[in-house]
């Protein structure tokens, strides 16, 4: 499945897979996503169910539509727990496959590779995500871009810029705690907004998800905290809280949810770690380095 807005990284990517799928006899079905979620989704979700493995052309938010549709098959049908997705980054962000510093030949030949590796997908009550969800600053840039990304991955820097100093947070009851924060993100991987390490030390096999929590401070601090998640070492400040849970209740109402880089929810929500729920396919290790 691929997005043809992707450009010319998704174009060489498919030209790739479709040489290698005839020289190993594969025959490949094509999904061109239109652009409407619960569009692609139903039409996904039909064609998964024949297929044993789903390959991405894409960043995170159409693997973000490659896991909702497989785990929503999982749910609705008995399916063969087998079935994996591999992925070829291509996308504006590729913050979910930044984590694990493969190269382009690595993801290539896991491809057609036999290896898997099983790793956790969050939720916000029945939508799912692969990387990161988040309220407070992160939504409202979500917002701010409505999904237009004119810069590339920079659209994420400008934009935020743009917000840093005006924005004027949120109230957010997360747990039963309540407090006025800029940010709350909820980590299943590292990264987000193109290069930004909000959670330098999540894992996306732990089982856990990592709430990083940046209080509504004074503007130069928010400029500091910024600065520093650029290399993951704002977790350092003496303001910024990061904790783990498997789930974290967000009883707080009508705040918008996003996840991958699209407003998905609003709450109040539940957000959870489903642990293990997802095979990936990964280099052999007698692969390419």
């Amino acid at each position: 499945m691929y997005n043809p807005q992707s450009g010319k990284k998704m174009l060489a990517h498919k030209a790739w897979l479709e040489k290698n799928a005839i020289e190993r006899q594969i025959k490949l079905q094509w999904y061109a996503t239109c652009g409407c979620f619960e569009r692609d989704l139903a039409q996904l979700m039909c064609l998964i169910k024949q297929q044993h493995q789903v390959t991405v052309l894409g960043g995170d938010g159409t693997l973000n539509l490659a896991i909702n549709a497989m785990l929503c098959v999982k749910e609705s049908v008995l399916v063969d727990a087998k079935k994996s997705v591999a992925l070829l980054p291509c996308g504006t962000g590729n913050d979910f496959a930044r984590q694990f510093g493969y190269s382009m030949e690595q993801w290539r030949a896991a491809v057609f590779a036999d290896t898997t590796c099983r790793v956790d997908v969050g939720q916000v009550d029945r939508r799912y995500f692969i990387n990161m969800a988040g309220v407070g600053f992160s939504a409202e840039v979500v917002s701010a871009m409505a999904g237009k990304k004119r810069f590339g991955a920079l659209s994420y820097t400008f934009t935020g810029i743009a917000k840093l100093f005006f924005y004027k947070g949120i109230t957010v009851s997360v747990d039963g705690v309540e407090q006025r924060v800029l940010m709350s993100l909820f980590a299943n991987g590292r990264h987000f907004a193109a290069g930004l390490t909000p959670a330098p030390s999540a894992e996306v096999g732990d089982g856990q998800l990592q709430m990083v929590t940046i209080p509504n401070v004074a503007w130069h601090k928010r400029l500091l905290s910024f600065a520093l998640m650029l290399f993951g070492l704002h977790t350092k400040l003496s303001w910024v809280k990061v904790q783990s849970g498997s789930s974290f209740k967000i009883t707080s109402s009508n705040i918008c949810v996003e996840a991958d880089g699209d407003l998905i929810a609003t709450t109040p929500a539940l957000v959870k770690c489903n642990a293990a729920s997802l095979r990936l396919k990964v280099p052999s290790l007698n692969g390419p380095v």
